[in-house]
């Protein structure tokens, strides 16, 4: 092969390599682009937090960056209201099938007097082997509960255990970078939650 043939492969090959990364770089913009439009970040709400948890250490919500977060608000002893939102939950988690891995459930108990860490973690693994509850003091979680917008309210419900909570009862959906993009209410659908993971996860992780 001469050398002008020799030229004209190797600008052949470089144009191929830009236009590939080109094609990359336009695909990434282009979902980072849907997500925004689709799930833009809520900025009234949010903000990291350091709590007691069931990983035998606090849970540090910075340590979840790269992941998409699923977060709640209830308490275990929930006769309702909790079991079905964390079932849901699970439920989007499992739908996502290998891209799970890049998943994280968080589970916050506003009952800190009945919801130890022991407790918590029984209760919250029934669902999840891996999502993960945590609790504090009542100044904590109020702290918390604030940043997110949370409602709850101890009430006395006659029942043997006493008393319980009246709560919302949203699931915040949580970019790699810690942001709100979503919440959803007790009638949204596994496959909706699922669809939106799907969609950040497109956006959060580059293609090279």
């Amino acid at each position: 092969m001469n050398s002008v043939m020799q030229k004209r492969v190797v600008i052949a090959v470089v144009v191929v390599a830009v236009l590939a990364v080109a094609a990359l770089v336009a695909r990434q913009w282009l979902a980072e682009r849907h997500a925004s439009q689709q799930l833009p970040v809520n900025t009234r709400m949010g903000g990291d937090f350091i709590l007691p948890s069931t990983q035998g250490r606090p849970l540090d919500t910075r340590t979840l960056r790269g992941k998409v977060v699923l977060l709640n608000f209830g308490f275990a002893s929930c006769p309702d209201v909790c079991p079905l939102v964390l079932a849901r939950m699970k439920a989007a988690v499992k739908a996502l099938g290998d891209d799970a891995a890049s998943v994280q459930g968080v589970f916050v108990s506003f009952d800190p007097a009945r919801d130890t860490v022991a407790n918590l973690k029984v209760y919250v693994e029934h669902f999840h082997p891996g999502f993960i509850g945590a609790t504090g003091s009542e100044a904590e979680i109020a702290a918390v509960a604030a940043r997110y917008g949370v409602v709850y309210l101890k009430e006395n419900t006659g029942s043997a255990s006493g008393y319980g909570f009246a709560h919302s009862d949203y699931i915040y959906l949580i970019d790699a970078e810690g942001h709100v993009r979503k919440l959803y209410g007790g009638d949204a659908k596994t496959d909706e939650i699922a669809r939106d993971i799907r969609l950040l996860q497109a956006a959060d992780h580059p293609l090279f």
